[in-house]
């Protein structure tokens, strides 16, 4: 069992007003049971944070938007790259709030606006959107590829205007070839504190890697546009969670107690990325950084806070650290109280060694991430029964997590025998498409499906105590794990089970 706490101020643990209204919550998933034998070690915890009401507040927050549309020479063929592109702009522009401020950039060798014809940015309105629209019906394909002046120029019109939340969403066919070396990744620092970006590729000459790159350093999603007549529906989607979009940034805190540190913080859901070194530390013993923005939808990080059982009593909770939000801007959106991360010493291996199920889930999500990365590195250097094997891993893992998106992925790149033992065999031959779809999408992460604790929860049975020994065993267990002794299933001194590491 889990520790799963969540300090309640209402009803089913929202932390809005009586009246449902916008909330956050803060829970702390973990078990808090370490051996005091192992002298300092690590406490690992996954820390969730939900947003969710925030419709009406969105509909009243300032946004911008840049849409930056690759027209390079290979948009034009196969005549449907550009043609999609030009169909998904007009749709991207028609779901617009009104109000909004967007601009839409033509990318090759240089970056320029092509609508508003003034430069700058337009505000979304019946005229705009449809005068957009008429520009975005006669996107050109003539030109290079330059990403880093396309995403700089966008940088330029975000931070003219006065808005709380900034999106620009990208699409390129190709690589960045036209920038001066090492200005892209110039450009990235640059844009990181501005705005976000989704992106994704179309046909098969774009570089998976180059794209995950820049959504992860502008904290967006990058993946693969599979079939051009989809591009549209994938614009719609962007763009609307672009419009959802109410707080412009939630701060994350943690507090350790003297002697403790944090190890590591690390985005684990919707998708991975350490964030241990974009952190700041205003003293020793405080940890805190600042997400993107926020509509309504949960993130889950795993915090790791080293620990030392010295001067610390056997059998007792002991707070390592706090953990507490704040959220950016000017608002009075009610905020949960801090959680804590306990620890508890104990020379019960039984109860030190049971592993939390959401660390076991993101633990697992972790290994699917590098077996995929581990296959495509295998199979592009030729080492077919290599990237046979790590791909059939994969696919089990994507089979155990229920993640029918990787499975799917996967199987443009393998035939799959039994999702359930790995069991593959490689497509031949594998177009340059999918394995880019796969590349792509391996930092995504499958949320957690598991059971919640009820509310409220019903207490677990206790533990019993072997008549022989003295040792702890669940209460279902029949005989002693330590002296095999039979054992009668009365309850002795229980400890509530822990499910983390």
């Amino acid at each position: 069992m889990s520790e799963d706490r969540g300090r309640q101020h209402g009803p089913g643990g929202a932390y809005g007003g009586p009246d449902g209204g916008p909330a956050l919550t803060l829970r702390v998933h973990q078990n808090k049971y370490l051996p005091a034998s192992a002298g300092r070690t690590e406490m690992h915890a996954i820390v969730s944070v939900r947003a969710h009401g925030l419709g009406p507040a969105a509909a009243r927050t300032a946004t911008s938007e840049v849409i930056v549309i690759d027209c390079s020479m290979s948009m034009s063929w196969p005549p449907t790259k550009i043609a999609a592109a030009r169909r998904a702009t007009a749709t991207a522009v028609g779901i617009l709030r009104d109000g909004t401020r967007f601009a839409i950039v033509e990318g090759t060798e240089q970056a320029q606006v092509v609508y508003p014809f003034t430069g700058g940015m337009a505000v979304a309105g019946p005229d705009t959107k449809a005068a957009a629209a008429r520009v975005a019906a006669r996107l050109p394909a003539v030109g290079g590829t330059a990403i880093g002046s396309w995403l700089d120029l966008a940088r330029r019109l975000h931070v003219r205007q006065p808005a709380a939340i900034r999106h620009t969403l990208l699409l390129t066919d190709g690589r960045n070839e036209h920038d001066p070396p090492g200005y892209l990744d110039q450009v990235l620092d640059a844009c990181a504190p501005h705005f976000t970006c989704d992106a994704r590729g179309i046909g098969d000459g774009w570089d998976a890697t180059e794209l995950k790159r820049i959504a992860h350093r502008l904290h967006g999603r990058a993946d693969a546009v599979l079939e051009d007549s989809a591009l549209a529906a994938e614009f719609e989607e962007m763009v609307s969670a672009s419009m959802a979009k109410a707080l412009a940034g939630v701060r994350i805190r943690i507090r350790t107690r003297a002697g403790s540190r944090v190890g590591f913080v690390k985005q684990v859901h919707p998708t991975r990325a350490d964030l241990t070194d974009e952190g700041v530390r205003p003293d020793e013993r405080t940890w805190e950084w600042t997400t993107s923005a926020w509509g309504d939808e949960t993130r889950e990080y795993q915090v790791s806070v080293f620990a030392d059982p010295r001067r610390d009593p056997m059998g007792e909770d002991v707070e390592l650290a706090a953990v507490e939000l704040s959220v950016e801007g000017d608002t009075a959106l009610p905020l949960p109280e801090p959680e804590s991360v306990l620890v508890q010493w104990t020379d019960d291996v039984l109860l030190s060694s049971r592993i939390d199920p959401r660390l076991a889930h993101y633990d697992a999500d972790s290994e699917l991430g590098h077996a995929i990365t581990a296959g495509c590195d295998a199979y592009e250097a030729g080492d077919r029964e290599r990237a046979r094997r790590q791909w059939g891993r994969a696919v089990q893992l994507a089979h155990q997590l229920g993640s029918e998106k990787m499975l799917a992925r996967l199987g443009g790149l393998v035939h799959i025998v039994d999702a359930a033992t790995g069991e593959v065999r490689i497509r031949e031959p594998i177009r340059p498409l999918d394995l880019n779809s796969v590349i792509v999408v391996s930092e995504e992460s499958a949320p957690f499906m598991g059971l919640e604790r009820p509310e409220p929860a019903a207490p677990p049975a206790a533990d019993v105590l072997c008549p022989a020994c003295g040792r702890r065993s669940p209460a279902t267990a029949g005989f002693c794990q330590q002296c095999n002794a039979p054992l009668s299933g009365e309850p002795g001194e229980s400890g509530q089970a822990g499910g983390a590491r």
